[in-house]
């Protein structure tokens, strides 16, 4: 009966040091290593939105008002026979005011230009004598999509190159992306009539 109480007191014994190595057992963890990648991407703009107000004055708000349809419809009219597009000609609600003695009328005529070239024809369009304002210019790119995938693409690029020279430098090489996101995108118009995109991306390689 001793006997058989040792082998399994033994047995026991046994059974709880394998358990114990096994949860006392480290697991080799991954090498990985994490970049930022960052690109600028210039472009040319090939769109420009110029906006006109249109602007009249006098006793009757009633007169006004038909004076500023008169003026916007001339306007648009002239821009128009320079070859924008009437989709691309818009035109705001006409608001009447009284700053001073006298009423004031007031419209704003938006013209987008798939042609930055035509900017000058249509800043002469503003009728000579009349109360017709330039107002606000803005340059812009129509296929800003595609401006984005590309500067991302360079991102993307300069990470991996990053993460190849640091991984190299400890001896090692960069395996396939774990993670990847996206970062900040920011858009800056400069004074040439272009538009520069930064685009940062964060990616995640395994180290072999």
């Amino acid at each position: 009966m001793k006997k058989v109480i040792k082998s399994s007191c033994v047995l026991l014994l046994s059974a709880l040091l394998l358990n114990s190595c096994y949860i006392q057992k480290e697991t080799e963890q991954e090498k990985t290593i994490s970049v930022t990648g960052t690109a600028t991407q210039e472009t040319l703009c090939d769109t420009a939105t110029i906006e006109f107000n249109v602007v009249t004055t006098g006793w009757s708000a009633k007169q006004i008002a038909k004076d500023n349809d008169t003026l916007s419809t001339r306007l648009i009219e002239s821009v128009k026979k320079i070859g924008i597009n009437e989709n691309d000609i818009s035109l705001s609600d006409c608001t009447i005011s009284m700053p001073s003695s006298q009423y004031e009328a007031r419209k704003t005529v938006k013209v987008i230009s798939r042609n930055v070239k035509l900017l000058p024809d249509i800043v002469d369009c503003k009728i000579p004598g009349s109360q017709v304002r330039l107002g606000k210019i803005s340059f812009s790119v129509s296929d800003t999509a595609k401006v984005f995938r590309e500067a991302r693409t360079l991102a993307i690029k300069n990470a991996h190159e990053t993460a190849s020279l640091l991984s190299g430098a400890s001896g090692c090489k960069i395996g396939s992306p774990v993670f990847i996101s996206d970062g900040e995108v920011t858009s800056e118009s400069t004074s040439d009539g272009k538009i520069n995109t930064t685009v940062k991306v964060f990616i995640t390689y395994n180290l072999q």
